[in-house]
């Protein structure tokens, strides 16, 4: 289940002591009062002890009884309060370790009009040089005004065996040097034409080139992953994210992509050198900002260590909310240079906009430092995913390396 801090009640707030004036004056009344009673309804002689414990005593001892339990009433309410607010605090610190698990990202694979590897993508974003271009897609019967994959709209078939063929050969050569008892689940997020094309054989083709059972998940983008740090925690796996943003009817300025991801939820020592993708935070464009530190808080990172970022969807790129987030959260990484607009020049790619922003965070690590994505998966909702790269290795839940 996702982190959700703000489900956690408020802090108990504190116990008023109770008013030392008052009982003093509520003592002045009793005593009174009971003197008043005691000579009003005093029928025989007025002296005695019993007389005078009458009139001063028994008002004082019911007066002290009062304040008695008033105290301790006050006493168990700071006793209840101080549990209440220390199993309030443990939770938090439980929550937030819980939300601090990331994956190491093993490998990737891109498809893209830009290029079929991440550094073309890069070097397209360097050059600012739009590949956007009218182009017929195959449920139109005009031409539109996006990035297009041109294989896709000759033979879709075809091109689906290629694409399947090349990411199963990639996942093969990733997982290989890993522990072949290792559990394995897919994340398949495709177009709803494209599921029966391609969702047999690719599961088909995964568990004869690699050997392994992979299970196939229910969840679709950073959502399913984020469900996967929480419910396949306990034991070492390997998730698989493939996405395909083949849209039978783009809008302008849409893109075609394929992308891959492979994830592992502990350190493969055949992998030194992977980075960390820490657990993605969902907010809207009015929660940029709550969602920025919730992402940074999740992967341990203050906002000046940030370098660069990598941001994707309609609501991001026209307007000034995501800008303003990282003024907001005082990152020291300059706004017109390090932070990555990726749809004007490579294209929306829709569902796999966070993935791809993840690939060309995970190529450009080397050269920019931490990186921190933002993506929109979907153009007709406001969800937000933000997420944080880095590189550091030390993690206190993590139980052992694969």
């Amino acid at each position: 289940m996702p982190v959700w801090l703000d489900a956690i009640p408020e802090k108990a707030p504190k116990v008023a002591r109770p008013g030392t004036r008052r009982w003093l004056l509520f003592l002045a009344f009793v005593m009174l009062g009971g003197i008043a009673l005691t000579l009003w309804c005093w029928t025989s002689e007025r002296t005695g002890f019993v007389f005078w414990f009458t009139a001063l005593g028994l008002p004082f001892c019911t007066w002290g009884l009062l304040f008695g339990l008033r105290r301790f009433a006050y006493k168990a309410e700071q006793v209840g309060a101080g549990s209440r607010n220390a199993e309030r605090e443990a939770l938090i610190q439980s929550e937030i370790l819980r939300g601090q698990r990331c994956a190491w990202i093993l490998g990737t694979h891109i498809q893209a009009p830009a290029g079929n590897k991440a550094d073309d993508l890069l070097e397209a974003m360097k050059v600012a040089a739009p590949v956007i271009d009218f182009s017929c897609p195959r449920g139109c019967d005009k031409p539109v005004r996006y990035a297009a994959l041109p294989e896709y709209q000759t033979d879709l078939t075809k091109a689906l065996k290629a694409a399947v063929n090349k990411l199963t050969t990639r996942v093969e050569g990733i997982v290989k040097p890993l522990p072949p008892e290792l559990p394995c689940w897919l994340m398949l997020d495709c177009d709803n034409d494209l599921y029966p094309l391609i969702e047999e054989q690719l599961k088909a083709d995964l568990s004869l080139k690699t050997g392994r059972l992979f299970r196939l998940m229910a969840g679709k983008g950073l959502g399913a992953f984020d469900a996967w740090l929480d419910k396949r925690w306990d034991a070492p796996g390997i998730l698989v994210a493939i996405t395909l943003s083949l849209p039978a009817s783009p809008r302008e300025e849409d893109a075609d992509a394929v992308s891959m991801v492979v994830l592992s939820n502990r350190k493969a020592n055949a992998w030194p050198d992977a980075l960390r993708l820490h657990r993605p935070e969902r907010g809207s464009e009015t929660t940029l900002t709550k969602t920025l530190t919730r992402a940074l808080l999740w992967s341990k990172t203050l906002p000046n260590e940030l370098k660069g970022s990598w941001i994707s969807g309609p609501t991001l790129t026209s307007g000034s909310g995501w800008n303003n987030a990282c003024e907001e959260s005082e990152v020291e990484f300059s706004l017109s240079e390090d932070n990555s607009s990726i749809d004007p020049v490579l294209g929306y790619t829709g569902h796999a906009a966070p993935w791809v922003a993840i690939t060309l965070a995970d190529a450009a690590f080397e050269q920019r430092g931490v990186q921190v994505i933002a993506a929109q998966p979907a153009a007709d909702k406001d969800d937000v995913w933000i997420a944080v790269i880095t590189k550091e290795e030390v993690r206190k839940e993590s139980p052992k390396n694969v």
